[in-house]
């Protein structure tokens, strides 16, 4: 079938005609710190030449080949306030002891004039000066001081359009003709705040003043628009205003850089963008990169055409650079240094099969699309290790949590703190605590074994997660990867393993102790007999039904048909499964969701009982009423493919354009944006923000994190895989939801 006729087809059945896989936007950043102690930049511009220079605390720098210089000389180090550029094409800057002029790769301080200058304007062949000692003038020879009844706290100035000169100060806005004072804004009713910080003038001729309260727009001297965080500013500290040539407005403030475009605001803040919050100045280079200047040093915006395929390929050589680990387990790798990539080093997760398998579906899909046979080899590769998961523990059907080599918790390991929960004893006052904490809790002294070949150690005390992620694994290899005979019996014994333990156990996995692990239980009498898992009813009950459903499809064996509808008449499984979805913000979680999005796909593609699937078909529609406005394009896209005919498709390309192309874990705070509320809801642990941001204003995500978090991240210390990206898109690709980038051609 023709690729014309497969997105016709998924139009035809999913009722959404697929994304154009069109260039976009994708922003990207840079950082450049000065030397020593100069981070502290208070002002930028470009000269003539497109050289960067830099008003700084410790004096005036420049930005030459890649590498910053001190222009100053040692006597003359000290604060500087402001930088502009001259019409001339040099650039000036106010400091502590005057103006100083750069151009040719040189910085002079100007004769005549001793001063602080915190703010410069220019007038043809003249210039102004301001600061807290007064005015003065250059006529291109010498400075002359001027008189004016105007504050002298002077911040920032803009010329209108009839050559007027705004200048923003700590007691309200001036117009200033000439050494006239034509107007001063300082009341409530003609601007939001009297600290003004800054003031510009849009390519329209609106002048636009901001300060210690939002923003104010005029034309002329009316007043006719105000931005404040209700109407989406997202912090109302305004140090600088700055219209990029493209005419969207850039505003410094106290949590990082804010955009308006004409219709709505954008955020860049935290260290995924600058190198502080704390920001003071922009500038714009000939590309139309954006630098920023903050007290930590400066940072760069920068901007290319991509698309998603290009984008996809990114996250891909992340994913195997740096994420794969012996024998074949994906998974996020922590950073020695953070924010340094090239001090990568593996770590176990909890989850690492559960990860493992998402990666393999993730191939799987790959390998639908593009037929790409490396993608063929990678899937069977985490196969191999997923059987390996079951196998090293020795056992009939139990699996492992991961495992490392032996060598990560050996003596000579120069990071003993590299392997997670360690072996430990625990005290009867310590056990006491946990079971007041959780009364379902398990005390584990023995998390990781060795393997039989003394290689390897594996850990116990395997999850429902792992469960979950291991059979949606064995379900999408069967279906999208197995190809010959000997794959279909190869993931038809180690299913039939995994499934018979689990029945063997009563529906509780039974770990190496004989006792089950702390998050093992599916059992009807426990489900439904004790009110500890009470919460956990309606999603473990619709897991264990998707277990034994995958079973039966795969192997074929008549026993978990038979124990899949023995649940369903004698214990209500399929009831539970109707709702499977807690809603509680006391009982909610995002864990569940994932859990869901894992053992929904066997249920109702391989159901074909009307009154079973009918119910599954219920289930699905409660599971995406409560997430499918966070438009995740996993969940949405899922759902989309299992019969939801409007998943929010654009919303979710949406956030897979926005996700930004570097996935480290850096810690995003939304809490002190003042355009967002903090709430309990929808989960009632951790704050959380009242509506969801765009992806590049929020934390990397993960698929088992909840996206309304307020603040996540580890500060650098951690790199995503790309798979929680690289997954759905390959997911909207082979369900027909995204056309590639020649598909219209």
């Amino acid at each position: 079938m023709t690729l014309t006729l497969l997105l016709a087809f998924a139009h035809l059945v999913h009722g959404a005609p697929p994304v154009q896989d069109t260039p976009f936007v994708q922003e990207y950043r840079e950082f450049h710190p000065l030397p020593g102690g100069a981070n502290d930049v208070r002002g930028l511009a470009f000269d003539g030449e497109g050289v960067l220079w830099a008003a700084t605390a410790e004096g005036v720098f420049l930005l030459s080949e890649g590498v910053w210089r001190a222009a100053h000389d040692a006597e003359s180090a000290g604060p500087c306030f402001t930088a502009a550029a001259s019409p001339t094409g040099g650039v000036w800057v106010g400091a502590w002891n005057g103006v100083w002029r750069c151009s040719g790769g040189k910085a002079e301080r100007m004769g005549g004039l001793a001063e602080p200058v915190s703010a410069l304007a220019f007038d043809g062949a003249s210039a102004l000066a301001f600061g807290p000692r007064g005015n003065w003038r250059f006529d291109g020879k010498d400075w002359t001081a001027f008189g004016g009844k105007w504050a002298t706290s002077s911040r920032d100035t803009a010329r209108d359009s009839t050559g007027g000169l705004w200048l923003s100060t700590a007691h309200g806005l001036y117009l200033l003709e000439g050494e006239r004072i034509a107007r001063h804004l300082h009341k409530e009713e003609d601007l939001l705040t009297g600290d003004q910080l800054s003031v510009t003038v849009g390519p329209d001729g609106l002048v636009w003043a901001g300060g210690y309260g939002g923003i104010d727009v005029y034309r002329g001297e009316k007043r006719v628009r105000s931005f404040s965080p209700r109407e989406g500013l997202a912090n109302l500290e305004v140090r600088r205003l700055r219209f990029h040539p493209d005419g969207t407005l850039w505003v410094c403030t106290g949590l990082g850089v804010t955009r308006w475009n004409g219709s709505s605001w954008s955020l860049r803040h935290s260290l995924r963008w600058l190198p502080s919050d704390d920001t003071r100045d922009v500038a714009f280079d000939r590309d139309g990169a954006a630098w920023v200047a903050t007290a930590e040093g400066v940072g760069v915006i920068r901007r290319r055409m991509t698309t998603l395929a290009e984008k996809a390929a990114h996250y891909y050589d992340i994913c195997m650079a740096r994420k794969v680990r012996e024998p074949w387990i994906v998974g996020d790798s922590r950073l020695m240094v953070p924010g340094d990539v090239t001090s990568n080093q593996h770590e176990d997760d909890d989850n690492d099969g559960e990860y493992t398998n998402l990666y393999m579906a993730m191939e799987a899909f790959r390998y639908q699309v593009t037929g790409d046979p490396d993608a063929l080899d990678r899937a069977r590769k985490a196969f191999d290790t997923m059987e390996r998961f079951q196998t090293i523990t020795g056992t009939d059907g139990f699996i492992a949590r991961t495992m490392v080599p032996v060598e990560w918790a050996g003596p000579d390991n120069p990071n003993p703190s590299r392997l997670h929960d360690a072996n430990r004893t625990h005290t009867a006052r310590e056990e006491a605590q946990m079971l007041v904490d959780n009364p379902r809790h398990k005390t584990v002294e023995e998390r990781w074994r060795p393997s039989a070949d003394g290689k390897w150690l594996w850990k116990g005390d395997t999850s429902s997660d792992e469960m979950s992620g291991h059979f949606f694994g064995y379900y999408i290899y069967y279906k999208y990867v197995a190809q010959t005979d000997a794959e279909r019996e190869k993931v038809a014994r180690l299913t039939a393993r995994v499934m018979d333990y689990l029945m063997a156990g009563g529906y509780t996995l039974l770990d190496t102790d004989g006792t089950h692990t702390l998050w093992g239980v599916w059992a009807p009498e426990r489900l439904h007999g004790d009110g500890n898992w009470r919460a956990e009813r309606p999603v473990n009950a619709t897991e264990l039904l998707s277990y034994l459903k995958t079973a039966h499809v795969i192997t074929g064996e008549e026993r978990f048909d038979r124990a899949y509808r023995e649940l369903i008449s004698r214990h209500g499984y399929l009831e539970l499964a109707r709702a499977p979805k807690p809603t509680a913000p006391s009982e909610r979680t995002d864990i569940d969701s994932d859990l869901l999005v894992l053992a929904l796909p066997a249920l109702l593609m391989e159901e074909h009982d009307p009154e079973f699937r009918a119910a599954y078909e219920q289930g699905l529609r409660q599971w995406f009423g409560q997430v499918g406005a966070a438009n995740s394009p996993f969940f949405n896209f899922m759902c989309g493919a299992l019969g939801v005919e409007d998943f929010n498709l654009e919303e979710c390309v949406k956030f897979l354009r926005d996700c930004p192309l570097d996935i480290i874990h850096w810690t995003v705070d939304n809490r002190a944006r003042q355009d967002l509320r903090l709430v309990r809801y929808p989960e009632l642990y951790g704050w959380q923000t009242d509506r969801l941001p765009p992806a590049d204003e929020r934390p990397v995500m993960r698929w088992d994190k909840n996206p309304y978090d307020a603040v996540r991240g580890d500060g650098g210390r951690s790199e995503s895989s790309g798979v929680f990206w690289l997954l759905p898109y390959w997911m909207g690709r082979h369900f027909g939801f995204i056309a590639p980038p020649d598909a219209g051609n």
